[in-house]
């Protein structure tokens, strides 16, 4: 019996200033876009307002991927998200994390 191959989320989250909520929207529309497009994923977007109301929470989501490909999908995805000018709009970093999904 052959095994199931692994199957993994990549989610991506970041903080901004409110200021900039229409332009990260714009931004983050652009680079879902490119993602479902060129990797074949599921890609989404959104949010949380914090209560201090000093920044907003944007949280990224693509799946399925193999898990073999995580790592390359991340290093384009960072590209792609530096050439739209996202990073430009981060308050700090973005931050990827993986998750592998259980058979």
């Amino acid at each position: 019996m052959s095994a199931t191959p692994s199957v993994c989320v990549v989610l991506v989250w970041f903080r901004a200033d409110p200021a900039r909520n229409e332009e990260c929207r714009r931004a983050l529309a652009a680079l879902v876009g490119r993602a479902a497009a060129a990797h074949g994923v599921q890609a989404r977007f959104g949010w949380r307002d914090e209560p201090e109301g000093r920044y907003r929470t944007w949280l990224e989501s693509y799946e399925p991927l193999a898990a073999d490909r995580c790592a390359a999908f991340i290093e384009a995805l960072a590209a792609d998200a530096r050439a739209l000018g996202l990073d430009a709009l981060v308050t700090g970093e973005r931050f990827a994390e993986v998750f592998e999904w259980s058979a």
